[in-house]
């Protein structure tokens, strides 16, 4: 005779599973929460779950993130990894910025993509509005006022070498603090010229 899981028994390996993912959903949640400004916060609700996919170019598993407000606005995003894989790093590339965060908390409709695929040519250098060398400023917090970092611009159509095929970053830049990043969009949200 045995006692099914939860019943003084010890809890299936399926069990375990779910409350190591509730954990993991939790802790993301927190995360992008935290990133939404505090005017609005105490309005928002997130909801985060692990989503497979079934495009072989890419990740297996995405973390899907839905942000709703009580202003009855909301929107959605995904990070390609699982989520014990989130954290400040993944956010900074994949997390919308404080006005789409605005836009959806007033209703209005706005996709988030930090990848445009189709909106730049890999060869029209034109297309963008930076050159290698040019001084900029990059959104690296949640703050509309504080949250950028001075650096330049080192590469243009940046791509890592495990990204899907197609997939790239307008900008690679070299902060003036030494980290290196890429800006996922060519537009004055995410990246812009650095004031004289």
């Amino acid at each position: 005779m045995f006692l099914p899981p939860g019943f003084g028994g010890s809890s299936s390996a399926a069990d375990d599973e779910e409350k190591r993912l509730r954990t993991e959903y939790t802790r993301v949640e927190g995360l992008v929460k935290a990133r939404i400004p505090d005017a609005m916060r105490s309005a928002a609700e997130v909801h985060v779950q692990e989503v497979q996919c079934g495009d072989p170019s890419c990740a297996p598993i995405d973390c899907a993130i839905i942000v709703m407000f009580d202003s009855g606005g909301r929107g959605q995003f995904g990070i390609p990894c699982e989520s014990r894989e989130v954290g400040e790093e993944e956010l900074d590339e994949f997390c919308p910025p404080v006005d789409v965060f605005t836009e959806w908390y007033n209703g209005n409709s706005v996709e988030w993509s930090p990848f445009q695929d189709d909106e730049y040519d890999m060869n029209d250098e034109q297309a963008l509005r930076f050159r290698v060398g040019t001084l900029v400023q990059c959104r690296v917090g949640a703050d509309p006022v504080t949250g950028w970092a001075n650096g330049h611009i080192t590469e243009l159509f940046y791509r890592e070498n495990n990204w899907p095929p197609g997939q790239m970053a307008p900008y690679k830049v070299a902060l003036d603090d030494g980290r290196n990043i890429f800006a996922p969009q060519d537009i004055p949200e995410v990246i812009r010229a650095r004031p004289v």
